[in-house]
């Protein structure tokens, strides 16, 4: 009886660490895999010179080892003035990873005039970078003076990890 408890004991043993390595797995491949979009229909209008918050964000995990991100906004907007557009990366300045200028747009009969698709590369060494939950947040701002408006209509703020 002694010898058939040591299997069994030995057994379950095994059976929990087999289960403990899987789920920490899971885990992990889930915590790398995540991707963080945000598409909404809200308008929103900022006013003012470059930079601040747009109040939409997105987060993505990083592994131990830090992958390069990719971030693409879409959006409809019209401005009245030049803009331009980048990322805040946790909490940090507004910072341009790729291009970032928002052309004025700003017709007369009050339809959505213009399009446009931006795409930034955040790369391992860049400033703020971490393993672990980072959140990106679209901010920027007019370039020529205080009443520099723009207003975005339905947008999409997506960034995923690149392998």
């Amino acid at each position: 009886m002694n010898a058939f408890s040591k299997i069994n004991k030995r057994r379950f043993m095994l059976f929990a660490a087999l289960v403990s390595t899987i789920a920490l797995a899971c885990a992990s491949a889930s915590a790398a895999n995540n991707k963080g979009v945000l598409r909404t229909d809200a308008n929103g209008t900022y006013t003012g010179p470059c930079c601040s918050s747009w109040n939409e964000s997105v987060s993505v995990y990083e592994p131990s080892s830090l992958l390069p991100i990719v971030a693409t906004w879409s959006t409809d907007y019209q401005s009245n003035a030049p803009f331009i557009a980048g990322l805040s990366l946790n909490g940090g300045p507004c910072s341009f990873f790729g291009s970032s200028s928002v052309t004025a747009q700003s017709p007369y009969d009050g339809r959505y005039t213009a399009s446009a698709t931006y795409q930034w590369l955040i790369l391992p060494g860049d400033f703020g970078l971490r393993k672990g939950r980072n959140v990106l947040t679209l901010c920027g701002g007019g370039v020529l003076d205080d009443t520099d408006a723009i207003t975005i209509w339905a947008n999409t703020l997506a960034a995923h990890l690149q392998r």
